[in-house]
């Protein structure tokens, strides 16, 4: 793996105070819904009474390396990807060989559900900016069984040596929790990207914090505007990209409220009004 010294991510997540983060919740027992419950029981043989010391220390370990949002909140322990309308078809694909790469994987939670759920973890690929993997490891407790594949890059990297062997090659892009970060000229981009490591019949799936009106929204002091897709202006983005990049795509995209997402709702109190989430899938058509 190859350390990254220029992150394309926001420079608020390198480092935050806890007692003054707004989005650090000193108690996130209450994201232990059941699913989780199971995952950490079954998976990872994490008896249920200790579960709650597990992932508050895990959760910490994450918090120190980065700050963002959703470790802080706890809300990447709700599952996401498994609440997709389209999950039994990743699945299906997964467990019949396609691979996956799993970009923002964070610790590499979407992965680890997809194997419980029988998916074969050879094809796996968890992409981050930053190496939290070992963390991962000591949250699920499968070092020895995970066959999957982590790698430490940045995927608007057009010459990191780790990335070239999947591109052209990848059947599932997930991007769970990561385009948000950016405006819309740098979603354009990073999309871009995303669609290098594709070829007719991929998908690009997944879920970001969004808004049913299409805007630009400043927070936390950031210089740069963020962009917030409803379903509309999501199907545009993948529009522009196909005609920036000659590929062509189908889209579409559900807004949740957080209740939906199994979040609470006050999870996005420091944020513009009627914020959302956004569910899409991108078809790759040509």
């Amino acid at each position: 793996m190859t350390s990254q010294t220029n992150y394309s991510e926001p420079q608020y997540a390198k480092s935050q105070d806890k007692a003054k983060a707004p989005f650090y919740h000193p108690n996130i027992e209450r994201r232990l819904v059941p699913e989780t419950q199971e995952l950490l029981e079954k998976y990872s043989h994490v008896p249920r009474d200790q579960q709650s010391e597990h992932i508050h220390k895990i959760r910490d370990q994450a918090w120190d390396i980065r700050a963002y949002p959703c470790i802080g909140l706890g809300s990447w322990l709700t599952p996401q990807l498994c609440r997709l309308p389209v999950y039994d078809d990743i699945l299906k694909r997964v467990k019949d060989g396609a691979t996956l790469m799993d970009v923002g994987t964070f610790v590499g939670h979407d992965l680890r559900r997809l194997v419980y759920d029988g998916a074969p973890s050879e094809n796996m690929f968890g992409i981050d900016i930053v190496n939290l993997f070992d963390v991962g490891y000591n949250l699920f407790r499968d070092r020895e069984h995970f066959r999957g594949h982590f790698i430490e890059a940045d995927i608007l990297s057009t010459t990191s040596p780790e990335l070239a062997p999947l591109r052209g090659h990848v059947d599932i892009v997930v991007v769970s929790q990561v385009l948000h970060q950016w405006d819309w000229e740098g979603q354009l981009k990073a999309v871009q990207a995303l669609t290098t490591f594709t070829k007719p019949g991929s998908w690009i799936v997944g879920n970001q914090i969004g808004n049913p009106e299409a805007q630009a929204v400043s927070l936390m002091s950031r210089s740069t505007a963020l962009w917030r897709h409803n379903p509309d202006s999501f199907a545009k983005m993948f529009e522009v990209v196909g005609d920036s990049t000659g590929t062509r795509w189908e889209t579409q995209a559900w807004l949740r409220t957080f209740e939906e997402m199994g979040w609470d709702a006050n999870d996005g109190a420091w944020m513009e009004p009627n914020v959302r989430v956004i569910e899409f899938v991108a078809k790759r058509v040509s």
